[in-house]
Parts: C-alpha cells; structure tokens; sequence
C-alpha cells in the first residue's frame, strides 16, 4: 500500500503545529488528521496563522476532529452545540478539510431516542452542506446511546443524506469485542474515513477501562494484540472496493516524550508491515 492512503492524527506527535506539520510531510505522508486544538492552541498569529501553516504544509487534512456530545440534547443545551458545531465546521473548511468528524454522544442529558439522533444529525448535514463539508459519524465504544457499528449504521440509514456516512475506528469495534464480519451489512462507499490502532490486550475491557486505553495507550499496527484482526479487517476492505484514506489515531501519553522523526518513524514502519500482510504470497 502506498504511504500517500495513510494520514496521521497530529494528537500522536508533540510540539507546536508547524514543527509537526513539517516532520509529517519529511517523514512522507501526505495527509494529516487535524484536531480543532491544534488551531486555537497556536501559540504565535493565532487561528489565522495555524491555518496558513496547515495550508503552506500541502498536506491534505483527511479529517477535521473532533465534535462531541452533539446528539440528543434540546433546548439551550442544543443551541450551544449548534454555535459550537458551526464554528467547528467553518474552521474545518478554513484548513481545506472536507470532514468533520463528529462522536457518538456519551452525555447524560442526550436522549437515547432514535428519531430525535437522526434529525440532529440531519441537521449538522444541512450545516455542511453550503460548505461542501461531509460529517463522519463515529460510534465511541463507550457511547451512551450509540456504541457499535451496527447500531451507528442503523442511524445513518434513517438519516438519509449523502454527505452524512462513518468513521471506522479499529479500537472501538474491536473493544467491542466484534470482528470486521460484523460490518457486512454496511456498504463501503458510506464509510468515510477508517482509522488504524493497535492495543495491547486481547479481551474486551471494562467502559472505564476502555477509556483510559484508547485516550492514552494506543499502539501503530503491528506493535500489540490486535494484529491479526487489522490486518483481516484492512484486507476486507480493500477486496470490498474501499479506496478511501487510512489515518493512525494512536494517542499514546508516551509519544509526547518522544520527537515527531521517532513517532513517524515507527508510523512508516506500520505502513511498511501492513503492505507485507496483504502483498500475495
């Protein structure tokens, strides 16, 4: 596989923007996964000059991270995260993104009811829409209402908008304790993004467990447990026809102790030992 279908989320590497923007396209890659923090924490020129330096980079920004708790709320909670969702979206078109992630809601005042999820989310499709923005909905393993894929297509089905699909994350379908068969039922061209991790364990964790795992101990595939299950699920998807993007979401605390060349370096080597798994023979 070429390294130019892999994008790399910037919350893997330390420094300041630019620092990590210049060692991604030196380390190769050609795209990278930007986090709103990385615009409105810069430090020199601030949100105007973060996004001139994601431009300069011409790296491709594969997604735009992350808008939570969306779904679900009402009244003034909603209106809140409506401004919030707006301001989001128009800095995701600033930086030339075309994809606003968007999690599954783990509030304790959303709603679990199924009609009110869709029309939120159809509602953040009519926000992007006359921005040329796509919304990826992502279940979060420990979601309060929408936590598995199965149940993240079911919503996207009844939402009905092209530009309204999924975001596959690796570590919450597997810390679900399901296996790539458990997509079957969803075709390919509706997943906007996949996202690449591995882990060290082999079990389904505790809710509170896989919190702490997927914020702080993410691995590069090849490194953990799950090995053999990426590499069945990235072989599934590319006899299935996806052709889209593949972005290492690998926070890891200890990567923060680490230069960007270290981190980016070990980001090649997953590159690397994946195409050696799916080369015939």
């Amino acid at each position: 596989m070429e390294r130019s279908r892999f994008a790399i989320d910037t919350t893997a590497l330390a420094g300041a923007l630019e620092d990590k923007l210049a060692a991604i396209a030196a380390a190769g890659f050609s795209a990278v996964t930007l986090s709103a923090k990385d615009l409105v924490g810069e430090q020199t020129g601030g949100l105007e000059q973060a996004v001139r330096r994601v431009r300069d980079s011409q790296l491709a920004v594969s997604g735009f991270l992350a808008l939570r708790d969306f779904e679900g709320l009402g009244g003034r909670f909603l209106d809140y995260k409506i401004d919030i969702a707006k301001s989001m979206l128009r800095m995701a078109q600033q930086t030339g993104a075309d994809l606003l992630l968007v999690s599954s809601s783990t509030s304790p005042q959303a709603s679990g009811d199924l009609d009110t999820i869709v029309q939120h989310l159809q509602l953040l499709s009519a926000l992007a829409t006359p921005l040329g923005l796509r919304i990826g909905y992502e279940p979060l393993a420990w979601g309060r209402h929408v936590a598995d894929y199965p149940g993240a297509w079911q919503v996207i089905e009844r939402v009905g908008r092209g530009n309204v699909g999924l975001v596959l994350d690796s570590f919450h379908l597997f810390a679900r304790g399901m296996q790539p068969d458990d997509l079957h039922a969803i075709p390919l061209e509706r997943l906007f993004l996949v996202q690449l991790s591995d882990a060290m364990y082999d079990y389904v964790p505790a809710l509170d467990e896989m919190v702490e795992l997927s914020l702080h101990h993410r691995f590069f595939p090849g490194e953990g447990e799950h090995s053999r299950a990426l590499v069945e699920l990235v072989s599934r998807l590319e006899a299935g026809g996806y052709r889209g993007r593949y972005a290492f979401e690998v926070a890891n605390d200890d990567y923060q102790h680490c230069p960007p060349s270290l981190v980016l370096q070990r980001a090649g080597q997953a590159v690397e030992w994946l195409s050696s798994q799916l080369r015939p023979g």
